[in-house]
């Protein structure tokens, strides 16, 4: 198992290559209420930049910013801790009238980054992973397993991280565990 694959608390697992469990990444969450920005017809700012408004946009940088749900954002970064993140854009936010949540401690993430990953992952989730619906950049918030994951493709090199509730991660390893054997039997897939 990899080095940074194990999680305090977390049920330790044989992670098959190529999916590692990611510490020290700052995740919070970023929550509109204001009709406009619900609705897609007022913009919010972070840094300069407008928030992706579209269900599936991301936008990158020291903080990668996923848009979840419309006046939704998952904010990650691995750069910065939560604290220092929530320091540089809180007082930005507050005019703008939207809320954020540290969710740095209830989030897990797995990075999957293995040839075989759109396939493999495919095999727990309805989204449709081929590159042409599923291109990096592009990000969604699904039943994985049937657990609630945020899938996340990010490119160069290729990879997805999977965002889920810390409690979930021993099972959600199980599992891309148990799914990658006929991909890693030789003479198969």
């Amino acid at each position: 198992m990899p080095e940074n694959a194990h999680l305090s608390g977390a049920t330790e697992v044989n992670v098959p290559l190529g999916i590692t469990a990611l510490t020290g990444r700052a995740a919070l969450r970023l929550k509109s209420w204001v009709p406009g920005a619900m609705s897609g017809g007022r913009t919010v700012v972070l840094d300069g930049r407008e928030l992706p408004a579209q269900v599936g946009g991301t936008m990158s940088g020291q903080i990668r910013v996923l848009c979840l749900g419309p006046g939704e954002w998952l904010i990650v970064s691995d750069v910065a801790g939560a604290s220092t993140v929530r320091e540089q854009i809180e007082q930005e936010l507050q005019q703008q009238g939207v809320a954020l949540v540290d969710l740095t401690h209830g989030l897990a993430v797995l990075q999957v980054e293995r040839p075989d990953m759109r396939e493999l992952l495919s095999k727990g989730c309805g989204l449709d992973l081929h590159p042409r619906a599923f291109p990096p950049d592009r990000c969604a918030s699904t039943r994985f397993a049937q657990i609630p994951v945020i899938v996340d493709c990010l490119d160069g090199p290729p990879r997805f991280d999977l965002y889920v509730a810390r409690s979930y991660l021993g099972f959600l390893q199980s599992w891309l565990a148990d799914a990658t054997i006929e991909f890693d039997v030789p003479g198969s897939g």
